[in-house]
């Protein structure tokens, strides 16, 4: 599995087209192509079976406790 590198970001001004056309275009029926697209990508160059994007750390979470089935009133010990 490959490492993410820590640093300040790079966008260049592919970065920027990609995002202009999301604004401009990724409404209604096209506003998951661009997260779909995130997702297959992250899939393949990380090696893994399954990728999920989550617009936050709290929902990325959230989906690991419901898929680990942990439920109200179960006990969760964090580092």
């Amino acid at each position: 599995m490959k490492q993410f590198l820590y640093a300040k970001p790079s966008i260049s001004n592919l970065e920027i087209s990609y995002v202009l056309d999301a604004v401009k275009n990724g409404w209604g029926s096209k506003c998951y192509d661009y997260i779909n697209k995130f997702q297959e990508n992250l899939k393949n160059y990380i090696g893994a079976k399954y990728a999920i994007a989550t617009s936050s750390c709290t929902g990325a979470l959230h989906l690991v406790l419901s898929a680990l089935g942990v439920e109200e009133g179960d006990e969760v010990i964090l580092p």
